[in-house]
């Protein structure tokens, strides 16, 4: 029987994180998804979750394993899980050394022909076509809440991150404008509808919904994209 190896597919906001290795030198500069090997007795989701913090220095959680194993070499497996953030940014760790650098990735980016395309490690290619299927859904399921206040942007993450919602924080721009000091911040997130409003209600925001079971009212601009924003705090406006 081969011995479990497992790899986390961190996703955030339509994106998965890569992370490239520093050894051994044949895989070295080459990219993977972050993981290890299971200790023995040890569950593969709590091995997953301890590597991860060991090699980046933050908490994951997984939330469905992907399907299929692929072999590495003639002793191991490798079985791959998307996971989200819980607490903490990914960023390789001294003391660890197996990565030098992460990236986000897109599901464009995961097609081997676009020009920000990695170089994949061989088993964690055919996993792949599942993450990008999982950041397309993802990206169908995110809203935007928007606040004029960064410490509001920061509660909002915390506390969507801490009911088991995936939760990021990036500085928006107002629709027509260059940087400035005065643009609001995003909270992208999968939580459902009637919890964003909760929150955006609470701390006098705007919420951007471009999700499944938004109206056509509701719906905004594509993530990413500046926004037709007013330059004060603005209470959404609900359908009946």
């Amino acid at each position: 029987m081969r011995k479990v190896v497992v790899a986390a597919a961190i996703v955030r906001g339509g994106r998965v994180l890569a992370a490239r290795r520093t050894t051994p030198p044949e895989a070295a500069g080459r990219w993977e998804l972050p993981g290890g090997k299971c200790e023995p007795g040890e569950p593969p989701a709590a091995a997953l979750e301890r590597e991860v913090a060991e090699e980046l220095g933050c908490e994951v959680e997984v939330t469905a394993w992907l399907p299929g194993a692929t072999p590495i070499g003639e002793t191991h497996e490798l079985r791959a899980a998307l996971a989200r953030l819980t607490r903490g940014e990914p960023a390789p760790t001294e003391h660890d050394g197996t990565h030098d650098e992460v990236r986000w990735l897109t599901a464009d980016e995961l097609d081997p022909a676009h020009e920000n395309a990695v170089d994949w490690l061989e088993p964690d290619r055919p996993f792949l076509p599942h993450v990008a299927a999982a950041l397309r859904q993802q990206a169908r399921d995110t809203r935007r809440i928007i606040v004029f206040e960064a410490e509001h942007a920061e509660a909002i993450e915390q506390r969507l991150r801490h009911d088991g919602f995936d939760a990021e924080v990036v500085r928006e721009r107002l629709q027509g404008e260059d940087d400035d000091e005065d643009h609001p911040w995003a909270v992208l997130t999968d939580a459902p509808s009637i919890v964003a409003e909760v929150l955006t209600d609470e701390y006098d925001g705007w919420l951007d919904e471009d999700g499944p079971d938004s109206t056509p009212e509701q719906r905004g601009p594509a993530a990413g994209s500046p926004l037709d924003l007013p330059t004060a705090p603005r209470r959404i406006k609900r359908t009946p």
